[in-house]
């Protein structure tokens, strides 16, 4: 065990001057800190002195800082700037000036619907980090922070493990959070995968509406061993108003046996948010943008097959059309008497009721194609500006006040400065002569019954009833493409 001395807050570090401590864990120490490059305040997270002639602790702190620093999520805590002070490693990450959810649990307890919409929230970036083959395993409470609009952000990967790491850094020491950890992370084993998050998830989950944890014990490892050997509490136990769904996610979360949990975060959060809202939601699994109420694609029949079909029925329509037109014709024209014109349709009808029941089985809800000449609406972004400070280059761009965005380089790094009227003010910054692709969507809005009239790469146009085909980066989305100038 490595135990730390009491250390002096240094003044600053690089251009960051250092206001206060935020926190101490077993590897590394967090400051609040003021850029004054940006006139903000951030976080720090810095290896102590003490640690740094452990080359294990060193190694684990500089992983962390590239890992972290490859996450590019709007649920996750993003790095602004690395460094290295007199051969102290740190990184710079935003200040998060909501508090952690341990913070707001010590408050009271959460509601369904809340916990559904933070959860929701962290779910999106726990699947985000487990597809690029990282998995957190030390979700708690004090991992999520929230933001100044009481938005959640995961925090601290620094026990995280690559899916495919030969687990080389950690041996097979136990690492993690005994209230949440895994039972399979609990006893050292290597065959760590998403699953494990699941279960930290869902005891949160567990806290956040009952206001405890699920185990308790004298000493941790007894809390481990809980985890390992006793079923899962039973939440209705503790708070009966709770309806019984909620049992059984909490339970189907922190089963056991991996193979009988969730198989990803997304779908522990489409269980709570159809028990809290009465529909699964719009989960994504990276940005937040896309809706998961669509099949997978191989439950989706090929864009061939689809606009034979899509094309059968429009042809099916228009026969049905001119019967109609045609017989409305002679009725009013040749047919005057009510007795002759009820009887003149009906040949007609039968003859087309076979058809009908062909394609009836899965073509209906799908609406037509747009027009080729109907263009989405995409958001608006622009260039304000291009500077460099402290011999770095920065770029300011606006985009509209309710888009999300993302940069598709893990060498640049973005985040929201201001709000003017109804745009964003966000700048960017990176290496000289950087160039990359700024992602940027406004998710267009589908009523819940028009969800399902499109196949999964378009898009329901409400305004003309109509599919329109989806771009690669999304619906509602664009890429726009940043030069950063170099610096001297």
């Amino acid at each position: 065990m490595v135990i730390l001395a009491p250390m002096v807050i240094p003044a600053k570090i690089g251009r960051y001057e250092i206001k206060s401590e935020l926190g101490r864990g077993g590897m590394a120490t967090v400051y609040r800190a003021y850029d004054p490059s940006f006139d903000r305040e951030v976080a720090i997270k810095v290896l102590p002195r003490e640690m740094l002639h452990d080359s294990q602790f060193r190694v684990r702190f500089e992983r962390e800082i590239k890992m972290v620093a490859g996450l590019e999520h709007p649920a996750i805590v993003p790095v602004y700037d690395v460094g290295n002070e007199d051969g102290q490693p740190y990184f710079v990450m935003r200040y998060m000036t909501g508090g952690s959810l341990s913070g707001w649990i010590e408050k009271g307890k959460f509601t369904i619907q809340d916990t559904a919409r933070i959860i929701e929230k962290i779910a999106q970036g726990l699947e985000y980090s487990h597809r690029k083959g990282i998995i957190h395993r030390d979700l708690k409470p004090d991992n999520i922070l929230f933001d100044s609009n009481g938005d959640p952000f995961i925090s601290d990967f620094g026990v995280a493990k690559f899916t495919e790491s030969s687990g080389g850094l950690t041996g097979s020491g136990t690492i993690g959070t005994p209230a949440y950890m895994s039972p399979e992370q609990a006893q050292g084993g290597s065959e760590i995968d998403g699953r494990s998050d699941v279960y930290g998830l869902g005891v949160i989950v567990y806290q956040m509406l009952s206001g405890q944890q699920p185990y308790s014990a004298d000493t941790p490892m007894g809390v481990v061993v809980k985890h390992i050997t006793e079923p899962v509490p039973e939440i209705l136990k503790v708070l009966p108003s709770l309806p019984p769904e909620m049992d059984t996610i909490i339970k189907t979360s922190m089963a056991k046996d991996k193979t009988k949990r969730y198989p990803t975060t997304i779908e522990l959060a489409k269980a709570l948010n159809l028990l809290a809202f009465g529909n699964e939601g719009n989960i994504t699994f990276n940005t937040g943008l896309r809706s998961g109420v669509y099949a997978s694609p191989t439950q989706q029949p090929s864009r061939g097959i689809m606009g034979l079909v899509v094309g059968g029925v429009v042809l099916l329509v228009a026969i049905i059309g001119f019967f109609l037109l045609r017989n409305q014709l002679f009725t009013a024209h040749e047919q005057p008497t009510p007795t002759t014109a009820s009887t003149a349709p009906l040949p007609t009808l039968t003859v087309v009721a076979p058809t009908l029941e062909v394609v009836e089985p899965s073509v209906v809800p799908f609406a037509p194609f747009c027009t080729a000449d109907l263009i989405p609406a995409l958001p608006e972004v622009k260039l304000t500006q291009s500077f460099c400070s402290s011999k770095r280059p920065y770029v300011s761009i606006t985009i509209p006040d309710n888009a999300t965005f993302e940069p598709l380089d893990p060498a640049a790094s973005c985040e929201t400065e201001s709000t003017s009227g109804a745009r964003d003010v966000i700048s960017c910054t990176g290496t000289g002569f950087l160039v990359f692709d700024l992602k940027v969507c406004t998710p267009p809005v589908v009523a819940n019954e028009d969800l399902n009239k499109c196949s999964a790469d378009a898009t329901f146009d409400s305004a003309n009833q109509c599919c329109v085909p989806s771009p690669p980066e999304g619906p509602g989305c664009t890429l726009f493409t940043v030069n950063l100038k170099g610096c001297q």
